[in-house]
């Protein structure tokens, strides 16, 4: 099995950046927090639909792991981050409340693969870190707006 590249003198720049890439992806989540707050629910659809953008593009992420995991392990991120980018997208297409739990159950469960592809070696863990302080937040924005939408 191949592991995750070895730190690199890089890797603070590396870090940085993906830091403040992914925090940058939070604000459609907290901008939609104020949004339904001031407004109603009736302006949440879009960042609906970015949720099930970026529930996809961390199903990406597991694709690309699964290119450096035994076979039984990438057959599985394959599969599931297949069937959660499809759940993802169906939920883009129903009412806010709904549409919303179904993303935070989805960001939850892809945390759990996170989490085990860190055990496994493929994730370092400066990462894990990184998802699991940005999940907290989407996670949180999700439910809030599925709960008052």
């Amino acid at each position: 099995m191949r592991s995750a590249p070895a730190s690199s003198p890089r890797a603070p720049n590396v870090r940085v950046t993906a830091w403040l890439l992914a925090s940058a992806g939070t604000l459609p989540f907290l901008a939609a927090i104020a949004d339904a707050a001031v407004l109603g629910a009736g302006r949440v659809g879009t960042v609906q639909i970015y949720g099930a953008l970026i529930a996809s593009f961390v199903c990406g992420m597991h694709w690309a792991a699964a290119l450096f995991a035994p076979q039984t392990l990438a057959v599985r991120l394959f599969v599931l981050s297949n069937v959660a980018a499809l759940l993802a997208w169906l939920a883009a297409l129903l009412a806010p409340q709904p549409g919303f739990l179904i993303l935070a159950a989805i960001f939850v469960a892809l945390l759990g693969v996170d989490q085990h592809l860190r055990v496994r070696g493929l994730w370092p863990d400066w990462f894990w870190k990184l998802r699991v302080a940005i999940s907290a937040v989407v996670v949180s924005a999700c439910v809030w707006i599925g709960l008052t939408a």
